[in-house]
């Protein structure tokens, strides 16, 4: 019982230690054959953070004790750490080349002065969407009406 107590007056007494960096979801912001191009927020960062936060892909061992493949094509991922005035800090990952895998599942190491964190993430690269429903204009030439039906031959 009294461990808890003094536990709980800690973690009280001093908030900035429970709380540490955190990664977001992915936000994936291309498609299938396309440069590669997503955001990784990142959670309650503090200035010292984001001014020692140096993140990339996971080493080989890392990724066998995790038990995820390292695909050569994760070598051409390329990772930036942005940061704004407005609080919206992200992890920006591009690639130069398009990319043709239809998903990718890589670990991400995200490391900084006090802290290190290693998170998994799969994304799916879908295709364009192509909507067989959307409205397309054509050119008044080619609006012209079909020609009537032959009548049967009697």
């Amino acid at each position: 019982m009294m461990r808890k107590y003094v536990l709980s007056l800690l973690l009280m007494a001093a908030p900035g230690l429970v709380w540490a960096l955190g990664l977001g979801n992915i936000e994936l912001k291309s498609h299938l054959n396309q440069p590669f191009d997503a955001r990784i927020r990142l959670l309650s960062p503090t200035p010292q953070e984001i001014q020692s936060l140096q993140v990339g892909l996971a080493d080989a061992d890392a990724f066998e004790r995790a038990g995820i493949d390292r695909l050569f094509i994760l070598s051409h991922l390329k990772f930036e750490v942005v940061s704004n005035d407005s609080g919206n800090d992200y992890i920006h990952i591009t690639s130069k080349d398009p990319i043709r895998e239809p998903y990718l599942n890589f670990l991400l190491e995200a490391d900084w002065a006090t802290g290190r964190l290693y998170r998994q993430y799969t994304v799916l690269l879908d295709p364009p969407l192509y909507d067989p429903n959307a409205r397309h204009i054509l050119p008044q030439e080619e609006m012209a009406p079909a020609p009537a039906p032959a009548a049967p031959a009697p």
